[in-house]
């Protein structure tokens, strides 16, 4: 029997759903509801902190909440993203901090507009749940809380008795209406529940200043019926005022305002008394309370002007500030490039297993301040950032360094530059594989053209020397590809060192026995000393079981200083991978070498990722590697000259390498 959906079903369910939200009642129903479950009744920035917890929160294992609204969108601003969610636990508590601009301050392509987006979302969703209810009084333009209609000298002994705290008062046209159609009866003034919606425009405003000199404040406060000026001044306000401003849409939830520096000095006024005073100024007309949040994002450029202006000190104590910067991390770069290509970009070429890698390595080296430590190089610095393990550089090293440069990551290269290029190469139909060189001589090629990317705080030698660190890491990954490819069965092998390692360090944190000789051979490799092996086992116990209690998949590769372990007990070394791979002199050893050389090959396409060209290319550049071969020339470091072939067209093999060398 099908279990087949029918239209009726479809159409029921859909109904169902929809009237999920449509309770109506008079103020004395809603007035029940309140006193019975007092936390129906919440201020905006309550609202979006309870949106966002309810959309789940984990801990890390180090001890650091994880908000799962983020999951899967914003990639390495962990910190930044929790600096702005403990914003809103404040403000949720009612503290002075609600009275402040939200603005969120980055680069282009940063994702400001991402989590702004991401906010929005889930309090439309948050507010679809029974949770997330959210009351109004019928037919307000501004989805009025309907408390407002207690009268203030009741509203203290309101929170004595019940907990409920009221704060606000009634807008005009709820004041009209009260008056004129039920005589001051609130008990029957009608109550609806309200779903925030910004296409409907309920609940969430969005302004950006993109006009310097808008003629009037209208589109942010609302327009005024000139037709209903006549009467007293109760019915010129409750009739005359339209409040479809994006300040009246974005009352009880949130108004997106963009460019905020941009805009008019009379908007950026009127912007203050919204989050100063809670009120919406209209000229000549009074005000109106408003409850909302106010985000805000802007480039640095734009702020630093702000900022030298003497006159907008009163706007300046009204904002909190919290950069969202570029990553400084490549495996959070990859993850956005991998993000971007799956929703975005349509390329014929095959991508090559390294070419996200390795310009993610440039597009990071670009944004990164040069380090303070005696003899480490900048590419050093991006590989300690990237959770690679270096000799003497401790996690506490790298928490100094990012201290120490809190302008990392404010300037360089786009996500949005990087994929725009890759986009146009990739669709160009003579490419059969994009390899990584061609991928990053692209980019470089598109920073002599100067599209879409400023590089006037560094100059042309940086950015040349950008290309090599990207290359020499390039390299370096297409050793340890090889390195993995070598042997059959590497994953299975690597598995089997973590789950021992996994399952001693268990018995050893539970006090039971363990194999230590086990546990120092994979410690040694780590980078462990004697005097932290304690610690260090204790802190990967508690990180694997908080990924098991998450039902978190993971393997070797999950955390990194297992992952340099495992990888450094079974890589061959480059002695043996060099003579394995370069082609013998003497014919009667050139079986075994094809044989091992074939299986190298055909591992990297059946389980890495490679196809055919690129994993010809891949060993091949390998062993060029390995034999500290040239790849670019950079004359006068002025310009780029490659030494190799970007594109890989033709697939190979050792027989046929073997044919095409002398």
């Amino acid at each position: 029997m099908s279990n087949r959906l029918s239209i009726q079903e479809i159409l029921a369910e859909s109904e169902r759903v929809a009237g999920r939200y449509s309770w109506e009642g008079t103020f004395a129903n809603y007035l029940r509801l309140v006193t019975d479950n007092p936390g129906i009744s919440r201020l905006s920035h309550k609202l979006i902190y309870d949106a966002i917890v309810y959309a789940g929160v984990e801990e890390s294992p180090t001890g650091e909440p994880v908000y799962k609204l983020f999951d899967d969108e914003i990639f390495g601003l962990e910190d930044e993203l929790g600096r702005m969610v403990q914003y809103f636990a404040a403000a949720a508590n009612r503290l002075e901090i609600r009275k402040r601009i939200l603005l969120l301050l980055g680069p282009p392509a940063s994702g400001k507009s991402t989590i702004v987006g991401l906010l929005k979302r889930t309090i439309e969703r948050y507010t679809r749940t029974d949770s997330g209810a959210v009351f109004a009084i019928k037919g307000c333009p501004m989805q009025e809380e309907p408390l407002h209609l207690i009268p203030h000298d009741m509203r203290p002994k309101l929170m004595e008795e019940f907990g409920i705290y009221i704060e606000g008062d009634l807008c005009p046209r709820c004041r009209y209406v009260l008056r004129s159609r039920h005589q001051g009866k609130v008990a029957e003034m009608p109550v609806t529940r309200v779903v925030f919606s910004e296409p409907e425009a309920v609940g969430i405003g969005f302004y950006v200043a993109t006009n310097p000199n808008p003629e009037d404040a209208s589109l942010l406060v609302g327009s005024i019926d000139t037709s209903q000026l006549e009467g007293d001044r109760l019915e010129v306000a409750g009739k005359a005022f339209r409040m479809d401003g994006e300040f009246n849409v974005a009352n009880r939830g949130m108004v997106e305002f963009g460019e905020i520096f941009k805009a008019d000095k009379h908007l950026l006024t009127t912007l203050l008394g919204l989050a100063q005073e809670q009120l919406i100024k209209m000229e000549r007309f009074g005000s109106v309370y408003a409850d909302e949040v106010i985000v805000a994002h802007s480039n640095e450029g734009d702020f630093d002007t702000f900022m030298t202006d003497e006159h907008s000190e009163a706007l300046k104590d009204r904002i909190i500030a919290i950069q969202i910067p570029y990553n400084v991390r490549v495996r959070d770069e990859i993850a956005i490039y991998q993000k971007m290509l799956s929703s975005n970009v349509s390329q014929s070429a095959h991508l090559a297993p390294l070419t996200l890698s390795t310009v993610s390595t440039y597009a990071v080296l670009s944004r990164l301040e040069a380090p303070d430590r005696q003899g480490m190089s900048l590419l050093d610095k991006l590989r300690v950032y990237d959770g690679q393990v270096i000799s003497h550089i401790s996690s506490s090293d790298v928490k100094d360094m990012r201290r120490h440069h809190p302008g990392e990551g404010m300037r360089g290269i786009s996500p949005r530059y990087v994929m725009n290029r890759l986009s146009g190469v990739a669709s160009d139909p003579d490419i059969v594989c994009l390899s990584p060189l061609r991928a990053l001589d692209a980019i470089w090629q598109g920073l002599q053209e100067k599209e879409n990317v400023s590089v006037d705080l560094v100059s042309r030698a940086r950015y040349i020397g950008f290309v090599k660190d990207a290359v020499d890491e390039y390299g370096e990954r297409s050793i340890r590809d090889i390195q993995r490819a070598f042997k059959e069965g590497f994953e299975a092998s690597a598995k089997e060192l973590l789950d021992d390692y996994l399952v001693n360090i268990e018995s050893f944190c539970a006090g039971r026995d363990a194999i230590e000789r086990d546990m120092r051979d994979m410690e040694k490799q780590a980078g462990v000393t004697e005097r932290d092996r304690s610690d260090f086992r204790h802190e990967m116990n508690r990180y694997f079981a908080n990924l098991k209690i998450r039902g978190v998949e993971y393997d070797h590769t999950s955390e990194h200083r297992l992952k340099a372990a495992i990888e450094a007990r079974l890589f061959p070394d480059r002695r043996t991978l060099d003579g394995t791979l370069t082609r013998p002199r003497f014919a009667r050893q050139r079986v075994e070498w094809r044989r091992q050389r074939s299986a190298i090959y055909n591992r990297l396409i059946e389980t890495y990722g490679y196809c055919e060209a690129c994993a010809e290319d891949v060993i091949e550049f390998s062993v060029h590697v390995l034999k500290s071969g040239s790849v670019l020339k950079t004359p006068k470091s002025e310009g780029v000259e490659w030494q190799w072939d970007l594109n890989p067209a033709a697939p190979g093999s050792a027989e046929d390498q073997e044919q095409t060398q002398p």
